[in-house]
């Protein structure tokens, strides 16, 4: 049986300034868009207190992310 639960990654100390400073999509999370340092995006990902992204379907590393911005609605 799979791991239904998702992936939680723990930012870095710049991504979560950046993302603290932005508003949140709800109580305490933000809905984001990832681009990859290869170009890959993904898109509608959730960040908890601006600190914690938990990913679905994904199994990327910190190391593998160049972009993080809120979604455009």
């Amino acid at each position: 049986m799979a791991n239904d639960k998702p992936k939680k990654i723990k930012l870095d100390k710049e991504q979560i300034e950046y993302l603290s400073k932005l508003p949140e999509t709800g109580m305490g999370y933000q809905i984001v868009d990832i681009t990859l340092k290869n170009g890959r995006k993904i898109n509608n990902q959730t960040v908890l207190n601006s600190e914690f992204l938990l990913l679905e379907n994904d199994d990327i590393s910190l190391e593998q992310i160049s972009k993080i911005e809120l979604s455009k609605k």
